[in-house]
């Protein structure tokens, strides 16, 4: 910093978090589960185009809104034996 102290604001990150390319794997999915118990396919494409492979998904959650107007929803990767087979959707990427 400017005052010479070596601190700054970054949050820690965990060894071994999830990053959103790896949703890209061969039979994963991105998917978004909001705390009304609401949970979505979510599509990682427009945020790769954003060169964003490498970020780690809890900070991509506060770029989610659900229909219950919750303004984050938690990301995760899944395997396709994880999906849900009923329907689901209502959590948008919102930028």
């Amino acid at each position: 910093m400017a005052d010479g102290s070596r601190s700054y604001l970054a949050r820690p990150m965990a060894v071994g978090e999830a990053r959103l390319g790896w949703a890209t794997a061969a039979r994963s999915s991105l998917w978004a589960r909001c705390g009304c118990g609401r949970e979505a396919a979510i599509d990682p494409r427009p945020w790769l185009a954003q060169g964003l492979s490498r970020q780690v998904l809890h900070d991509l959650s506060h770029r989610l809104r659900c229909v219950c107007g919750a303004r984050q929803a938690e990301l995760e990767i899944r395997g396709l034996a994880e999906a849900p087979g009923h329907g689901a959707g209502g959590i948008y990427v919102f930028r």
